[in-house]
């Protein structure tokens, strides 16, 4: 347990990653991609990179919300500050697990681990519930881009929506399934703290009123609107010549592939999943890995931006506790 648990296995997750994408970069013409970007209209480029700032001020406003709902007001500038900081925690860390540093700040002001955890968690699904219905719908306009892909898409919905419907509707049923199965587990100490974290959690869900929803679902629309027309403003100022459906599953399928933590941030396995949708929308590879490029300067943006706020935003437990705490009514 200790070995999995390592840096070791953390570093040669990302190295894996690593790996792969000097491999595919030996695989294609490095000259055409940087014709690309050396021939980029800057204007609309930078329009999209605007769009970055926006993008991140919506979804820390809809993590603020959430907040709200447990009883607890973050300030608007405080709120952007922390969630920039998480961006910049998860660039770093396989899986994004570092999105959930947000939770500190919470823990700092005197919440629970479990309720702590609940706004991260609840911040990711609305992304996770709105990528499954876009990349779902688009994959229907762009048929054939990989084997049985209704299928595998359809169960892919399936799976989320059953998520979402137990979160809020059967809170009980999974708690004692969370038991059950921690009771199969040999017992390191800490199970007891697990089973209590994941319970808090899954109870939490309870707080989210039809206002919040409502309030937290339009700032993903909104907010993943900003995303996508930024792929697409980035992609039109490289001259890619992909359509926008092709661009709506890339960029769908890419950030799906990032959360799965088996390298930096997607490094190599997002480029690869690129490389195979361009592929079978006729484009070349050198088309795929300057437009997978634009990802890894998304993440250089916002993990600047990131470091910066991380570098002022109390996230630490210990200038948490100095901040006032300010109660709100759900």
């Amino acid at each position: 347990m200790k070995f999995i648990g390592s840096k070791w296995v953390r570093i040669l997750f990302q190295a894996i990653g690593v790996a792969l994408f000097a491999v595919i970069l030996t695989r294609v013409d490095l000259g055409k991609i940087w014709i690309a970007y050396r021939h980029i209209e800057l204007s609309q480029a930078f329009a999209g990179i605007a769009l970055l700032f926006v993008l991140t001020l919506l979804k820390s406003l809809r993590w603020r919300r959430i907040v709200s709902s447990q009883g607890i007001e973050v300030p608007v500038s405080m709120s952007f500050r922390i969630y920039a900081a998480s961006l910049y925690l998860g660039v770093v860390t396989p899986g994004h697990v570092g999105d959930f540093a947000k939770s500190l700040y919470l823990t700092g002001r005197g919440m629970t681990a479990g309720k702590a955890i609940f706004s991260s968690l609840a911040d990711r699904l609305f992304d996770i519930v709105f990528l499954a219905v876009i990349g779902y719908a688009s994959l229907l306009f762009f048929p054939r881009i990989f084997a049985n892909q209704l299928l595998m898409s359809s169960v892919l919905l399936a799976l989320v929506a059953m998520t979402v419907v137990a979160l809020f509707c059967r809170r009980e049923f999974l708690k004692r399934f969370v038991r059950k199965f921690l009771s199969g587990m040999p017992d390191w100490g800490i199970r007891a703290s697990i089973d209590r974290i994941v319970t808090e959690s899954i109870g939490e869900f309870g707080l989210l009123g039809i206002r919040t929803l409502s309030i937290a679902a339009f700032l993903t629309l909104v907010a993943w609107m900003a995303h996508y027309l930024f792929f697409i403003i980035f992609a039109k100022a490289l001259g890619l010549g992909a359509s926008i459906p092709v661009l709506i599953v890339s960029v769908s399928a890419a950030v799906f592939v990032a959360l799965i933590p088996v390298s930096l941030s997607g490094l190599g396995t997002r480029d690869l999943a690129l490389i195979l949708i361009f592929s079978r929308a006729g484009l070349s590879r050198e088309a795929a890995v300057t437009f997978s490029f634009a990802f890894i300067l998304v993440y250089l943006i916002q993990g600047f931006t990131g470091l910066l706020c991380w570098m002022s935003v109390p996230l630490h437990l210990k200038k948490a506790r100095e901040e006032p705490v300010e109660q709100g009514v759900p």
